[in-house]
């Protein structure tokens, strides 16, 4: 996973970008391939796919998490050349665009992130899936549905990528805070006392009261922006319009509610002092999905294990996530699929991964086993079954709002808001300023009242 989320919490304690080449180096020569055929065979012995594989992604997951370890065991035969191109100023998806538009230097396959995997998923350069002798939609029967729908082309419906990660979220909080403001740590009821923004709001108004203001309910406002996000019903463009959903312009109103009660910490996401506060006692919860708990909590406060519990937010999110396709001119077509399938859809493969790594995955079935047994408790929650918790989200979570411009309108929505909510522009001024932002970014838009 290590999405680009990661990249920040990277920066963060290591304080270092590069973009680094594994086994293969990040040239722009046409990537080697293990045939000259494009013609795809589905009854072979894993042995027996031999060759290689040039991938390129933003993460290097797939080596560290030991992608590629787990998939030579199966398929000794596919050396994989795996390029890592860090996702600082667009970067990896600027350098992919530009070498599959030209055809010069493509890798066989490639991810993409949950930020521009609509962009991709609709330009003509991942194969389709749908199609034999892939029939990835059989497949996808197994898969969260929402992740599947995120890698179709908006056209034709066809697959074109794949995850093997499922990422809803919720709110992790600390149960120590929890017993002494709230009289209970169980996640059920604090589930409870937040079944909507306003109710958390209240529980913020509450807190401030009894901790005599030095514990706060959230780092800041913007950790709310995922479950606004997440509660929306229309996406940012409508026939070509730009939309702001209700529920975003309810969050607008909360969000300087919050600030002007005074129940956040003022704390900017990704920053050293957000970092700091999950270690600490001043901060009561985080908004962060499956993966936060692994590579964020665990990274930042290693000695608060035991200490945090996962409540279910007032509205189902997700965040973030990689999606893996091969391109459609690749000569390697065999290989890759096999490197797709295994690593998307392989239930021994996944069951290992989730085992190994904490991580949530597309997979039901996997999914389930984790939800009614042992395996999804997790010690560092306090033996919370959180594989049951994500489960029960993962339903309701809606992957068809998503579009092309989201990117780049939800970094203006996010970056003009705080002018608003610091007190530097009136909420009209925020808005004006926003549409004409993005009218600048996208100038056939209509973004008019």
């Amino acid at each position: 996973m290590k999405k680009s989320y990661l990249r920040k919490l990277l920066m963060l304690t290591l304080s270092v970008a590069m973009v680094t080449s594994i086994v293969a180096g990040c040239g722009t020569k046409a990537p080697a391939s293990s045939s000259s055929s494009t013609t795809v065979a589905t009854d072979k012995k894993p042995a027996d796919y031999k060759g290689s594989l040039n991938v390129w992604s933003f993460t290097d997951e797939l080596k560290t998490s030991h992608f590629i370890d787990e998939f030579n065991k199966v398929y000794p035969n596919i050396k994989i050349n795996l390029t890592v191109i860090p996702m600082d100023n667009n970067a990896y998806s600027t350098k992919l665009a530009s070498v599959l538009s030209s055809g010069s230097g493509a890798p066989d396959v490639y991810t993409a992130e949950v930020s521009f995997i609509n962009r991709f998923a609709n330009l003509p350069y991942y194969e389709d899936l749908s199609k034999a002798p892939y029939n990835a939609d059989e497949l996808a029967k197994g898969m969260a549905q929402y992740s599947v729908d995120l890698g179709r082309n908006a056209t034709d419906k066809g697959i074109r990528a794949l995850s093997w990660q499922a990422t809803p979220g919720g709110i992790f909080y600390k149960r120590s805070l929890a017993k002494q403001y709230f009289g209970t740590d169980d996640p059920e009821a604090i589930s409870k006392m937040m079944t909507t923004t306003d109710d958390l709001i209240k529980m913020g108004v509450d807190l401030k009261a009894k901790s005599a203001g030095k514990v706060s309910l959230l780092a800041g406002y913007g950790e709310l922006y995922n479950i606004a996000t997440g509660s929306k019903t229309t996406p940012w463009v409508v026939n070509n319009k730009l939309t702001i959903d209700a529920k975003l312009m309810n969050y607008i109103d909360q969000a300087k509610t919050i600030r002007n009660e005074g129940i956040d910490a003022k704390i900017a996401q990704w920053s050293a002092p957000w970092a700091a506060a999950q270690a600490g006692n001043n901060v009561f919860g985080f908004v962060l999905p499956t993966w936060g708990l692994n590579y964020v909590i665990q990274t930042n406060a290693p000695k608060t294990k035991g200490d945090w519990g996962l409540a279910k937010a007032p509205s189902n999110y997700y965040w973030g996530g990689t999606w893996v396709g091969m391109y459609n001119k690749s000569k390697a077509k065999e290989n890759s699929w096999q490197f797709i399938k295994f690593i998307s859809t392989n239930k021994d493969f996944l069951t290992k991964h989730a085992k190994d790594t904490g991580d949530f995955v597309t997979n039901l079935e996997v999914n389930k086993v984790s939800a009614t047994t042992d395996a999804g408790k997790n010690e560092f929650v306090g033996g919370q079954n959180i594989a049951k918790t994500y489960s029960e989200i993962l339903p309701g979570i809606n992957g068809k709002l998503v579009t092309a411009y989201d990117e780049t309108i939800n970094n203006k929505f996010t970056t003009d808001l705080d002018l608003y909510i610091n007190g530097k522009k009136t909420k009209a001024e925020f808005l004006k300023q926003f549409r004409e932002a993005v009218k600048t970014a996208y100038p056939d838009l209509d973004t008019a009242e």
